[in-house]
Formats: structure tokens, C-alpha cells, sequence
């Protein structure tokens, strides 16, 4: 059999791995000793999971860290103790708090020219080389095939090998992970792959037996954007910290007219016939409208919650804002929405996006400290943390393991979104949705906003708030009070600082390892993967044409209000927040009214149910978050 080899097919300069471990420098053994004791004391002393992780994984990792300082000699090679630190982390099975390598590979990434994705088929799960957006490349290796084995071991055993050294939070998370990045790899979080170059056996797309080599690159002048670790007053990061690292990187090689637009500041068009996004958020959103074989409906993916290079007091009403805009280009009859792969970002933006969907006021995640003595400390340092100080004083007197949970997001701040969309609406998840995605399902489903439709049978199940070292050092700047202190080369430490709990008729569960569990679970076709997921939002489509249809427009006149509304049987009026009148809507209504230019609210409800709310200022209509 004839063996045909990968070559690069795109401009994206790159080197081979073997070449760029050859740049591999060395750090000295005080700088390792200072890496493992930061570790220990932020996974002893800061890391909100840690009675979580020990008792449900059975493992003891503090320890282990304890036992890694003690038999540190100078002698002991670089790799080893890498990845014993690697093998640490990864064991806590909590994509937030992560032991990332210094230079060069911080920041640096190994990669395939093709991506794979899977699908269940004949009771097995099978692997293909996925459409790219690419031209495909020379040669029988291209889209579409199926891969049977990797360097002699079959697909779905190789797949599962990777993933058991993955820390995903549960089976279906893992695997999804392992399949996500088999063929794109950071390199500070897990060091660069075993092999140089690798063999894949494939059916071609005559079902002929084929073979093909490939050699790991690592992109030359292309670091993808690590997350940003400045939280800020009051602002929540709750992301995947190595998948954002790739996000960048991915765009770059599958998706580069994407970067381009963006880099010039355009808005972008993801695809034909798209709806336009804004230049600044054009990795973050997708719009379209969809047909399918029930209609027609708005497709809306999120995959971020985290905009590039903003700090969180400019990314978050940004983003809201632009979502909102978008929904108000969605057709009636309902929308998809979409958080496939969102691996997080900002806390309070998936919140505030969540209270666009919702009449009334959204019940805030409450997040909570562990108890400890040096995470009081930091709150009483802080003021915006200050509203844990008095429930940690008294868990360190009764010993309990946890702070009080306060809200993510202020309810002064959701009062300010407007609702924006009132037909039915259905959510897509996966495994890899994860943290601040997990926050938005977990919102969406605790609500009743709609039914939740899984390609797997949770989220992610990332349920808490992260922060890297350097925002230690940031936010806890008085020299000498804390212990944290620099880490050496370029290395890394993230850690889960505060633990998310849901709402309404779930209120009190975590989400950390749990996730979200879908409504309904959609197994991915080979359609699905071959056709921009063809048959889910077939499915998806026949959920939405179940729903209700709905409009309430509201106008002010001179010295009146008009209704036109549709699925709406009554309205009630409120002037600066005290009750003026209620009327009964059959398609419109009229009110007079001296309404001048206050703040007025209508509300309109369907057999008793708010389903609809149009807010004044002014005599303004609010169609944003100012």
C-alpha cells in the first residue's frame, strides 16, 4: 500500500516539532522549586474544589505536591518533573486550574493540518476528517474519509488513550476534548505529543484502503492569545484557559478569512447569506437563519463569551449589546441557540445575555469561597469581595467548608437589559461547553427558557470562577502581605477561586463535575458532520415549531400608549415603578394616560403568565444595555 504524506497546505508558517524542541531551554532547579511551592499553596490554601476533587476522585494531590518538593534534586531531568506537575493538575479533572510549562512552550502549540470529529454509526462510534472551510488538499487524504487507525492502533481505543491523561470533568467531556484537540495541541499545558510524525490508516471516499504520514508543526510567529487574567472589580472570568489559548490558533488555520476582517476592523460574514457581526466580536458570534424541514429559524452561536483584548468594563456591555442586536434579526418563529465548544469567558455576560431571553428578573449563580485563612485575608483586602468577609470569619470559627454564595451579577445591572426576543427559543450543547457556557445552560434550563439539546449527555461541567497566578499578583499588590510571588520562565498556575451553584428548581447544586444534563440528547450523524450539522438543527427545528410565536410592540403617543401584540391577552402598565393600569389585549389595546417622561414599564402576559416586557426612559424605547 502506497503511503502518501501531508504537506501544509495554506500559508501559515510553521516548523517542525522536532525542530522546535530543539529550542527547548532549561530551568534551574530553584526555579522548579518555586513553581511546585506556589502550586501547593494555592491548591491547599485557595482552591474552592479541593473537598470535591479529593473525595470524588480519590486522590490526594496536596500530597503528592509535598512528595514532588521532597525528592527535587538538581540531577532530576526537566521533563519528569513537568510532568509530575502535569499529571497533578490533570488528576483534579477541573479545566480551570491548570499547570501550564514555560517558554517555549508557553504559549506555543503542536498541530495537524486537518481536524477530526466523530459520529455514532452502527452502534460504534467512527471518525472522519472534518470539512475545514479549506480547498481540500492532493492526493485520496482529504474530507470526508474515514480514519480506521492511528500509528497502527485503532481510532477510537487511540482517541480514548489521549483522553484518559485529559482532565475534562467526566467521560463524555474528556472524549470530547481528546477529539476536539487531537490533531491540535498546546504545548504549555500538556507538553508536546510522543510521536514526530504519525501514520493514518483511512477509507478514501470509494471505501478503498488507504494510508497516509503527517508530521507535527508548531506555527512559527503564531503564539496563540492566552485568556486574560485581570479579573477587575466585580468582573467574573469563568473560561477554559487552554481552549481559549487555541482558539486563536484554530481561526488562524481553518478560518483565516475570519482573522483578516477582523484584523481590519470589518464586520465579518462568517458564511453566505450570514448575518453581519461586528469586526470586535467576530470570533465570538455566528448569525444566520436556517432552513429546515420545519421552517424557517434563526441559528445564533456563541462561541465565546470572552471578546479579544478587551478589558471585562468594555468587553461586557460590548458583547451584550451586540447580542442583542442580532436577536433582532432573527425571524419570529424561533431561534437556535447555539454554545457548542464555548469554552467561557465572562460570568456576567452570559448572565446579562440570559436576562435578554426573560420577562422577569433573572436569579443570579451565587458563588462561594473555600474557608481558609488566607482567603479571608483577601477579601477583606478587596472591597468588591468585601460581601464574603463576615460569612468566612464564621465558616473559619464553626469550620465549615465553604463561604455564604452571593449572586454573579448585580441586580441593579440585570434590570438594565432589556427583553429582546419573545418567540421560542432552543439551546445547543456539548461536551465542550464548558464554565461560563455551563453557566448560561444552567440559566437557560433553570428559567424554563426552553428545551436543552445535547450532542452529549451533559455540558462540560465547569462550575466555578478561575483566576491565573498573575491576577494573584495583580489584585494582591501589597508587597510582603501575601505569599504569592513570581514564577520563574514563563510558567503557569491557574485555579478555581470561587464555586458556582444553580438556581431555581436545582438552586443549591454545583455544577463542577455535574454540568447540565440535556433535555433531549442528539447523537451527531455522519450528515452532521459532513453538512453543518444537518440533522441537529433538523431536530432542533421540530422542538421550535412546537413553540409559541409572539409580539408585543409598544408605542407612546401624545398622551397615550398603543399595543399591538400577538399571543398576548392582558397588559399592565407601570409609571416610575408604582401600578397606573391593566387593560385586556385582543391583537391591540389603547391607554391614555399622562405619561410625560418617565420611566414606564408594560408588562404583558399570557393566562397569567408574564411572557413580555417594553421598558420607557424618557420616552425612549430601551433596546440596549446602556
Amino acid at each position: 500500500m502506497t503511503v502518501e504524506t501531508i504537506t501544509l497546505q495554506d500559508t501559515v508558517a510553521a516548523v517542525p516539532l522536532a525542530r522546535f524542541l530543539a529550542t527547548a531551554g532549561r530551568l534551574a532547579p530553584e526555579g522548579r522549586r518555586a513553581i511546585a511551592e506556589q502550586a501547593l499553596l494555592v491548591l491547599e490554601r485557595n482552591y474552592v474544589n479541593l473537598p470535591l476533587k479529593t473525595t470524588r476522585y480519590a486522590i490526594n494531590p496536596v500530597q503528592r505536591l509535598r512528595l514532588l518538593l521532597a525528592r527535587l534534586r538538581p540531577e532530576t531531568p526537566e521533563w519528569e518533573f513537568h510532568a509530575e506537575l502535569v499529571s497533578i493538575f490533570n488528576s483534579l479533572r477541573d479545566l480551570h486550574t491548570r499547570y501550564s510549562l514555560p517558554a517555549p512552550f508557553s504559549g506555543a502549540a503542536a498541530f495537524l493540518p486537518f481536524r477530526i470529529k466523530d459520529f455514532a454509526a452502527g452502534g460504534r462510534r467512527r471518525y472522519l476528517y472534518a470539512p475545514d472551510g479549506r480547498p481540500p488538499p492532493a492526493g485520496r487524504f482529504r474530507p470526508g474519509v474515514e480514519l480506521l487507525r492511528w500509528n497502527g492502533v485503532p481510532m477510537d481505543r487511540a482517541v480514548q488513550l489521549y483522553a484518559d491523561r485529559l482532565p475534562g470533568a467526566n467521560p463524555a467531556a474528556r472524549h470530547a476534548r481528546a477529539v476536539d484537540t487531537f490533531t491540535v495541541r498546546s504545548l504549555a499545558f500538556g507538553g508536546p505529543p510522543d510521536e514526530e510524525f504519525i501514520l493514518i490508516d483511512f477509507l478514501d471516499l470509494d471505501g478503498e484502503p488507504g494510508a497516509v504520514a503527517a508530521e507535527w508543526l508548531v506555527p512559527a510567529g503564531l503564539a496563540p492569545a492566552a485568556a486574560d487574567g485581570s479579573v477587575g472589580a466585580g468582573r467574573t472570568l469563568a473560561v477554559d484557559i487552554e481552549g481559549r489559548q487555541l482558539a486563536r490558533l484554530r481561526t488562524l488555520l481553518f478560518a483565516p478569512h475570519i482573522a483578516e476582517q477582523q484584523d481590519a476592523g470589518a464586520t465579518v460574514v462568517a458564511g453566505p447569506g450570514d448575518i453581519p457581526v461586528s469586526g470586535e466580536l467576530a470570533e465570538m458570534f455566528e448569525a444566520r437563519v436556517l432552513t429546515t424541514p420545519s421552517g424557517d429559524f434563526g441559528h445564533l452561536r456563541i462561541r465565546s463569551f470572552h471578546p479579544n483584548n478587551l478589558p471585562g468594563d468594555v468587553a461586557i456591555p460590548l458583547f451584550v449589546n451586540e447580542f442583542i442586536r442580532l436577536l433582532g434579526q432573527m425571524p419570529p418563529a424561533g431561534v437556535i441557540l447555539d454554545i457548542r465548544g464555548n469554552g467561557g469567558g465572562y460570568a456576567e455576560a452570559a448572565e446579562l445575555c440570559l436576562q435578554a431571553l426573560t420577562p422577569g428578573p433573572l436569579a443570579s449563580e451565587p458563588l462561594q469561597f473555600l474557608s481558609s485563612e488566607l482567603n479571608l485575608r483577601i477579601c477583606r483586602s478587596q472591597d468588591w469581595l468585601g460581601g464574603w468577609v463576615p460569612s468566612l470569619e464564621q465558616a473559619i470559627e464553626t469550620g465549615s467548608p465553604y463561604s455564604a454564595g452571593l449572586p454573579i451579577t448585580d441586580a441593579r445591572d440585570l434590570a438594565r437589559v432589556p427583553q429582546s426576543y419573545l418567540g421560542p427559543l432552543v439551546l445547543l450543547t456539548d461536551a465542550r461547553s464548558y464554565s461560563a457556557a455551563d453557566i448560561f445552560a444552567a440559566g437557560f434550563q433553570d428559567h424554563r427558557l426552553g428545551p436543552v439539546i445535547g450532542t452529549d449527555p451533559t455540558t462540560g461541567a465547569g462550575g466555578a470562577a478561575v483566576w491565573k497566578h498573575t491576577t494573584f499578583l495583580q489584585v494582591l499588590n501589597a508587597p510582603g502581605e501575601f505569599p504569592y510571588r513570581p514564577l520563574p520562565g514563563g510558567a503557569g498556575l491557574s485555579v478555581a477561586i470561587m464555586r458556582l451553584l444553580r438556581v431555581g428548581p436545582a438552586a443549591g447544586v454545583a455544577i463542577e463535575d455535574f454540568g447540565v444534563a440535556a433535555d433531549l440528547v442528539h447523537a451527531t450523524t455522519r450528515d452532521d458532520v459532513l453538512h453543518g450539522s444537518r440533522d441537529l438543527f433538523a431536530r432542533a427545528g421540530a422542538e421550535l415549531s412546537r413553540g409559541v410565536r409572539r409580539s408585543f410592540e409598544v408605542t407612546l403617543g401624545d398622551g397615550d400608549l398603543q399595543i399591538a401584540a400577538e399571543g398576548v391577552d392582558r397588559a399592565d402598565i407601570y409609571v416610575d415603578g408604582r401600578p397606573r393600569a391593566s387593560v385586556d389585549v385582543d391583537g391591540v389595546a389603547k391607554v391614555s394616560l399622562d405619561l410625560g417622561s418617565r420611566s414606564i414599564r408594560v408588562e404583558g402576559f399570557s393566562a397569567g403568565r408574564l411572557v413580555a416586557v417594553r421598558r420607557f426612559e424618557q420616552g425612549e424605547l430601551v433596546t440596549s444595555l446602556a
